[in-house]
């Protein structure tokens, strides 16, 4: 009965026809992958569907400026092939905004300067607390690729 509750309050904050236009998102993705010329099929991403207008986001100026280019026939193509009359819009936005990493995922880290490594070890010499210079001399061998 709960679940059906919060069906019921999900429906009522979605926009009408939500379910028929999320429907069509991952289809109007591949549509963009297999259409569109390379490299511009790889640089533009579906980024919201409505009612009133679709989204395409372009990850630089210059596939954007393609893209609004064909827009005419973009448009042509959405409408004959999932029946879609929406306005399209173009905007340009930089992969790192489009590409989500998942929770706790790491960036690759440069490789530390030696030069870093050696003065904490150098510093550490000079720390009276045991324990801080036992942590710093520990971080100056992970940061040299030392295993201890």
């Amino acid at each position: 009965m709960a679940r059906r509750r919060l069906d019921d309050l999900c429906r009522a904050v979605l926009p009408p026809g939500y379910d028929r236009l999320q429907r069509h998102a991952s289809d109007i993705q591949r549509f963009l992958e297999e259409t569109l010329p390379p490299p511009a099929n790889r640089c533009a991403t579906l980024l919201k569907i409505d009612d009133d207008e679709i989204v395409i986001a372009a990850n630089s100026p210059p596939v954007a400026s393609f893209l609004r280019m064909h827009a005419t026939e973009i448009r042509q193509q959405l409408r004959e092939t999932f029946g879609l009359e929406q306005a399209v819009r173009f905007r340009t936005v930089p992969d790192t905004l489009l590409k989500v990493e998942p929770p706790g995922g790491r960036r690759h880290q440069r490789p530390a300067n030696p030069r870093a490594a050696d003065a904490i070890e150098r510093s550490a010499q000079s720390v009276e607390d045991e324990a801080l210079r036992d942590a710093l001399l520990a971080l100056a061998r992970s940061l040299k690729g030392e295993v201890s």
